[in-house]
């Protein structure tokens, strides 16, 4: 079968001997016309690297419905585990299925009502689903409950910083930080935040305790991508400072 045989079979039933296949085929032809005379262009280069996208698209997409049954397997046999629920609303939002957890969830407030926990999951996937205004409701509800919770401390942030708030979004994030100094998610929002908001300065601050902290800790491997982005920002702040930049 050719590449685009392989691509179709893919598309239809998943196998990876059909990925494993195709890849290599639409790799070895992008290679061949880049080393061309001719080079990769036109319109059958364009409609090339299209179906190796899709291929790549498939491919991840099967890939993390296989992720989505290994959460469940988890949550199944550890459900006090609150991380593997937000991974499981994760991946099902980068599937644009966030309504199914939205849905989860809202049964689950339901049977429980007054759980700070199961509203923290609901307002996790209304968060990924971009329903702001859902997710406050379900916030307020469940700091009215838990006034110090973390991650609702936390996801209250996301929503002040999708309205324009920039400084409550702050606020909320700094707090959740002194309440689980161990929790970096908070300073990683206020990263993005200070970097999108113009200030420079304080977004290498923010990169900088991660770093540091990682560090400290010997966790190397953690350090290493926050340690990019503080360069990256750094650089970007030496650029502003000159005139030639």
């Amino acid at each position: 079968m050719d590449k685009d045989e392989l691509l179709e079979r893919y598309e239809a039933l998943g196998e990876d001997d059909d990925f494993l296949a195709a890849k290599p085929l639409f790799e070895g032809e992008i290679q061949r016309r880049v080393r061309s005379e001719a080079g990769l262009r036109g319109p059958d280069a364009a409609l090339l690297l299209r179906q190796y996208g899709y291929l790549l698209n498939c491919h991840g997409r099967i890939t993390i419905r296989r992720a989505l049954e290994q959460y469940q397997r988890s949550i199944d046999l550890g459900p006090d585990d609150d991380q593997v629920h937000h991974m499981w609303i994760g991946a099902k939002a980068s599937l644009d299925e966030a309504a199914d957890a939205i849905t989860r969830y809202r049964e689950r407030v339901a049977a429980s009502p007054g759980n700070a926990r199961e509203l923290r999951f609901l307002a996790h996937a209304y968060l990924a689903a971009k329903d702001f205004a859902a997710a406050e409701g379900v916030i307020d509800t469940g700091l009215a409950i838990a006034p110090d919770d973390v991650m609702l401390i936390g996801d209250r942030g996301e929503v002040k910083a999708h309205r324009g708030d920039p400084a409550g979004a702050l606020a909320d994030w700094r707090r959740a930080h002194e309440l689980d100094p161990e929790d970096f998610g908070a300073v990683y929002s206020s990263a993005f935040l200070l970097e999108r908001e113009g200030r420079l300065a304080e977004a290498a601050e923010a990169w900088h305790h991660i770093v540091d902290s990682a560090t400290e800790r010997g966790w190397k491997l953690t350090a290493a991508w926050p340690r990019r982005e503080l360069q990256r920002v750094v650089g970007m702040l030496e650029r502003g400072k000159d005139p030639g930049g």
